[in-house]
C-alpha cells in the first residue's frame, strides 16, 4: 500500500536528501553521504523494540559487501544488521531521517 506524502513532508525529505547526496558524484558516494547524516541525526546506541522484544540499536553504518546502508542490532547477546530502511523508531523526530531514505530510494 502506497502513502501519499503530504507537500510538507515532501519538502523536509527532500531537503534531507539534499543534505545527504550534496557534492556526490556517483550512487557510492551518494550512499557513503546518507550513511554520514543518518548516523549524525540517529542518537545510538538506543532502545530499539523487535516485536515484542526489547534490542538496541548499536549504529547505522554502511555494508560494504551490498552497499546499503544498515542498522546494527544487538537483541540479546546476538547482532543483527537490518537494513536501515527496515527500522521502525518511535521518535518521530528521528524518523523523519529514515523516511527521507526510503523515499530516496524509491525515487532516487
Amino acid at each position: 500500500m502506497k502513502i501519499a506524502l503530504t507537500a510538507n513532508q515532501k519538502r523536509t525529505y527532500e531537503k534531507i536528501i539534499e543534505e545527504a547526496t550534496m557534492d556526490c558524484h556517483d550512487e557510492y558516494e551518494q550512499v557513503a553521504g546518507w550513511e554520514c547524516v543518518l548516523d549524525e541525526n540517529i542518537v545510538t546506541p538506543r532502545p530499539y523494540k523487535i516485536g515484542k522484544q526489547q534490542a538496541i540499536l548499536e549504529k547505522v553504518s554502511m555494508d560494504d559487501n551490498s552497499g546499503a546502508v544498515i542498522g546494527v542490532i544487538r537483541l540479546n547477546k546476538t547482532k543483527i544488521r537490518i537494513l536501515i530502511q527496515d527500522i521502525i523508531l518511535e521518535d518521530s523526530e528521528t524518523m523523519k531521517y529514515i523516511n527521507a531514505y526510503k523515499y530516496w530510494c524509491k525515487n532516487g
